[in-house]
């Protein structure tokens, strides 16, 4: 019961400094994926209602979105046919040419290092077929140039140690500042194939918990969870996403992240200090522990006048677990009126 007023009066506390936080989320790419990761409500105190927050996006597909509306396109428009994202070593990205570039020429880049280029030309009579791998080695495309028909399936791999991008259309001129815009879209469905395992690192306390959507915001998911111990956390998410398997570590800040840690909600009060919950479970574990020792010594004691000293003793002690209780209610009712 104490427990539960102690919560309910650091949330009346927080509630509206917490709304208007702003976030210190973590963004890296994961697999093809954008994922962008922190708590729900930032900054975050222990003892308030809050969540893990993820976010998943990957690059809009042009080449689709063409075909849909039936739009023009400008082969050498800097990624608008297709654009992966970035490729560390034996990672690979996958296009597959469509009828709609037969007779078509479109160049393409690696938007990392404008040096290396490359062209694909579409030919339904004189091309290769099934599927074609290209290497990517050093500063080049191997190969760099080649001709294929409708349906072919291209594989580029990274070979080397250096990251590397695969961008359709022409590299940015040599000292002209260009900044990529590529269209992120939100990836839906992942509540039924990932899950979230949140530890406290400190206590090495662990618990795996589902995601969930979030009503008329597509790719964005949360957990439920109100936080009891401050410090550093860790989110580690595994399962599937479109197929990929997914298993990614983020920590909070005190863990080399960029995530806000959970901090102590008693650093918010003012001007007297009210013990967390934590604290209070916590004192009061050890008045119950000291009420049963002196039940037992009270029963053990040979002498009346000893009971009667000991049974003092616990009156005193069960005398401050009603001072500290009502104190907690002293709280709410001031926090009501207020």
């Amino acid at each position: 019961m104490l427990k539960k007023i102690s919560i309910m009066a650091s949330v009346l506390a927080l509630v509206i400094l917490s709304a208007n936080s702003v976030l210190a989320h973590e963004t890296r790419e994961v697999e093809t994926y954008q994922f962008v990761v922190g708590f729900a409500v930032e900054p975050a105190f222990e003892g308030v209602k809050n969540g893990v927050s993820l976010r998943v996006t990957k690059p809009a597909d042009a080449m689709a979105a063409m075909e849909h509306e039936g739009m023009a396109m400008d082969v050498n428009e800097h990624g608008s046919i297709f654009s992966s994202a970035s490729l560390e070593q034996n990672q690979t990205f996958e296009f597959e040419v469509t009828h709609m570039l037969e007779g078509m020429t479109i160049p393409f880049h690696s938007h990392l290092n404008h040096e290396m280029t490359g062209t694909i030309t579409v030919d339904e009579m004189d091309g290769m077929s099934g599927v074609v791998e290209i290497e990517i080695h050093g500063e080049e495309f191997h190969p760099a140039d080649l001709t294929v028909q409708p349906d072919t399936k291209l594989v580029w791999t990274n070979m080397s140690e250096v990251l590397h991008n695969v961008t359709s259309g022409l590299a940015p001129e040599a000292g002209h500042d260009h900044e990529e815009v590529v269209e992120m879209v939100p990836v839906e469905g992942l509540q039924d194939t990932l899950q979230v395992e949140v530890t406290h690192v400190p206590t090495d306390v662990a618990r795996t918990v589902s995601l969930r959507t979030i009503f008329r915001d597509p790719g964005h998911y949360t957990s439920d969870l109100i936080p009891t111990a401050p410090g550093h956390y860790r989110f580690r998410f595994f399962g599937t996403i479109e197929g990929t398997a997914i298993d990614s570590v983020f920590d909070s800040r005190s863990g080399g992240g960029q995530f806000s840690d959970m901090e102590a909600a008693t650093d918010l009060f003012f001007p007297e200090a009210i013990p967390s919950g934590r604290e209070l479970e916590s004192a009061i574990r050890g008045v119950q522990a000291s009420v049963v020792q002196a039940e037992d010594a009270a029963i053990s004691a040979d002498d009346s006048a000893s009971s009667a000293s000991l049974l003092g003793i616990i009156g005193i002690v069960l005398g401050g677990i009603g001072i500290a209780t009502g104190a907690g209610s002293a709280v709410i009712a001031m926090r009501n009126k207020s």
